[in-house]
């Protein structure tokens, strides 16, 4: 490294940039990796150390204790590998606590990592719910590939700002262009994967559930935050309390919108026993529409209505195979349910079960529902 600082200050390269560090750092022996001690101070110390453009290495199968959060901010092109490692919370910790906390910058790797916090259960407690596994604040790329979040009181991956927008449409910190493949994530606290203020999020090829409420929410808590152009495909979706696809948030047109839900299947019932919620529900706040939601190809599981839509245009509902059980207490079934809702395509679905495909109040138009079974 000493090389390389010297050749970029010689006359010989003046206005050329420096080559990028394409090196593999490999975790200082030193740092205990056996969960006997919490350790995020010495790894923080140490990745300050690695250089943008590099792989952080750490020990393969090793356990890095934790007592506070591992935070990254500001890092660009940078790969952490954890080799199949585990980074375990070793105390309760204080209500904000992250395993990993990664603030700004850009095009950043986490993978082969596991990370698990201190809720063995898996329940929902409301003073600690922002103890997340990994949380993605305002991060210009972002993949996450072949990672476990585990026993969080908080969201298994959470998407969000690095900082408050202070108006719609000033989005330059949300996080964007991220990627979480290959991914488990069970026994947490609140969501498995949470949009709070991300664009252009993909959650593929991965495990999520059981989870204390929904598998993946995309809750703004503004109606200026973002949770737009969204995929979620070919993923196994176990026990969840409130739903597999949650949005029930704030925001309408143009900040929530444009959702694609293909190939997935639910492996375990929505809900408590008893309770009647939908796998899916798109609900849209008073006086907003959202716009764009396909759901093609997917396996549900539903006691009472499969598909719930308030104040939505252009929905495409095709292919799906939802397998509705007649509970006590939840009334009629139907495929879909339509409030205030325009553009709706509901074609060659499989509803087992339903008493209705769909169900439409007067507001709604614009309905088309061809080659579709309830038997």
């Amino acid at each position: 490294m000493l090389f390389l600082g010297l050749a970029v200050c010689q006359p010989a390269f003046a206005g050329k940039p420096a080559p990028a560090p394409t090196g593999v750092y490999e975790v200082p022996k030193k740092i205990a990796d056996n969960c006997s001690v919490p350790v995020e101070d010495k790894i923080m110390a140490w990745l300050a150390t690695v250089p943008d453009g590099s792989t952080a290495r750490f020990g393969a199968g090793r356990c890095y204790g934790q007592d506070g959060t591992i935070a990254v901010a500001g890092r660009r092109n940078l790969v952490i590998d954890g080799q199949g490692s585990e980074f375990r919370a070793l105390t309760p910790g204080d209500a904000g606590r992250a395993n990993w906390r990664f603030t700004g910058g850009a095009s950043l790797t986490v993978k082969n990592m596991a990370v698990r916090g201190s809720n063995p259960t898996g329940e929902y407690v409301h003073e600690v719910e922002w103890q997340h596994g990994y949380s993605v604040e305002g991060v210009q790329g972002m993949t996450l590939s072949s990672v476990q979040a585990r026993e969080t009181w908080g969201d298994g991956v959470y998407l969000g700002h690095s900082t408050q927008s202070p108006a719609c449409g000033d989005d330059a910190s949300s996080a964007r262009n991220v990627l979480i493949a290959g991914a488990l994530l069970e026994r947490n606290g609140r969501q498995g994967v949470a949009v709070v203020d991300a664009e252009y999020v993909t959650v593929q090829d991965s495990t999520i559930g059981p989870v204390a409420w929904w598998s993946v929410d995309l809750e703004t808590d503004t109606n200026c935050e973002i949770a737009r152009h969204i995929n979620i495909v070919r993923n196994q979706f176990g026990a969840n309390r409130y739903g597999v696809i949650g949005s029930v948030g704030f925001g309408g047109d143009p900040q929530v919108g444009d959702v694609t839900v293909t190939d997935n299947t639910q492996t375990a019932q929505t809900g408590l026993p008893g309770e009647c919620w939908a796998p899916v529900w798109i609900l849209s706040p008073d006086a907003m529409y959202r716009t764009g939601y396909t759901f093609r190809g997917n396996r549900f599981l539903a006691r009472r209505n499969a598909f719930e839509f308030r104040r939505v245009r252009n929905i495409d509902v095709s292919s799906n195979n939802l397998t509705l059980t007649p509970t006590i207490g939840c009334g009629k079934r139907a495929g879909v349910l339509l409030v205030d809702s325009h553009s709706v395509g509901i074609t060659s679905n499989l509803f087992s079960g339903a008493n209705y495909v769909f169900v439409a109040d007067s507001l709604s138009s614009g309905i088309t529902a061809t080659a579709n079974s309830t038997s």
